[in-house]
């Protein structure tokens, strides 16, 4: 079968590699049907962060059961599935502690499906069945992609400890951006967005209480907050730390979010004490899968961020449009792409979601 695979030569490249089979009795095999394009495979591709060559990309995916081990007990044949990337190996001592974001049985650290161990990026993909759970009938393939990465969010939000009473800004409102709009919605007072692209910007517009570009955010908080600072900043873009140390309050949470390895960022530790700011690193999504698809099937705004579908040979277009440039070239690309998915079974023909 074809997959899209991170080359040694350092490029995303469709890929002729073996079929996956179940080799164990808890295994299942699932067809995949939507399989979505994440702020880290687009790190990798654009130099931002390092990929592990050879490896088949793609972690956010929903499909069908078409083969099931002996001992599979809670899934079946035909069921509608989304997939949990994160193969915390349930023995090492942070699992045991119930920080299984934190796992580092697997040589260190964790499997990760698409990451540094197969992943979804292809027609199949072969899990245990502990990491695969059943969608409601009714949740939209569209819905169910987007679940693995409200979980992030989720964890994310939980780690901020953020509160009714909170006021919150998030810098970008790319997918990631978007969804933590909509979980800050969800629990905050106030929820402030910034965006330079001018699709997203709309979509945050439709989201937060307030989205501007980041040059109108000093008028736009004096107009709603009377200038003041906000509680929780989350930078979902990666490189804005700087942004939101200008922006936040006394008291409050930084939440880097976004991912971009090759950022720096000085801090001075004097104003952090003396203003009682926390950084917040939350890692991997802890336990919030379950409480993910729960609330996914009450949030059916979540289809909307859905914006793309292509075949896996047409990924270089898709990733042009998500990255808003050509990355063999520079070139900028003019695209109101939000979230982009691959449909692996497609004829290949692209098609705009929604």
């Amino acid at each position: 079968m074809n997959a899209l695979q991170w080359t040694s030569a350092g490029k995303l490249a469709l890929t002729a590699v073996a079929e996956p089979a179940v080799n164990a009795p808890t295994q299942v095999k699932v067809r995949i049907e939507l399989t979505g394009i994440c702020g880290t495979d687009l790190a990798v591709i654009a130099g931002r962060e390092e990929g592990v060559p050879n490896v088949t990309r793609g972690h956010e995916a929903v499909g069908t059961i078409v083969e099931a081990g002996g001992s599979v007990s809670r899934l079946r044949i035909g069921d509608r599935v989304v997939i949990d990337p994160n193969w915390s190996c349930g023995s090492c001592e942070y699992c045991k502690r119930e920080m299984p974001h934190l796992c580092v049985g697997h040589g260190g650290g964790m499997a990760i499906a698409g990451l540094n161990a197969p992943g979804t990026f292809a027609r199949y993909y072969v899990s245990e069945e502990r990491f695969v759970h059943r969608l409601p009938q009714a949740m939209s393939w569209e819905r169910g992609v987007l679940v693995e990465p409200l979980a992030c969010v989720l964890h994310n939000l939980q780690e901020a400890q953020v509160k009714r009473d909170d006021a919150v800004l998030v810098i970008g409102s790319g997918p990631m951006g978007l969804l933590c709009q909509m979980a800050s919605r969800a629990t905050a007072r106030l929820t402030v967005a910034t965006e330079l692209n001018p699709a997203r910007l709309q979509a945050a517009r439709r989201i937060a209480d307030a989205a501007c570009r980041p040059d109108e955010l000093e008028a736009v908080v004096e107009r709603i907050a009377g200038g003041r600072r906000f509680d929780v900043v989350i930078d979902a873009v990666g490189n804005q730390l700087e942004t939101a140390e200008r922006w936040i309050g006394r008291g409050g949470r930084i939440v880097p979010f976004g991912i971009d390895a090759t950022y720096r960022y000085s801090i001075s530790p004097v104003r952090l004490v003396q203003n009682g700011i926390s950084i917040v690193g939350a890692g991997e999504y802890r336990c919030t899968f379950p409480l993910a698809l729960q609330l996914a099937e009450t949030m059916p705004e979540l289809d909307m961020l859905v914006t793309g579908r292509y075949g896996l040979e047409q990924h270089e277009q898709a990733v042009r449009e998500l990255l808003g440039y050509d990355p063999a070239t520079g070139e900028r690309v003019a695209s109101d792409a939000i979230k982009t998915v691959f449909a692996p079974w497609s004829g290949g023909a692209a098609e705009e979601a929604g």
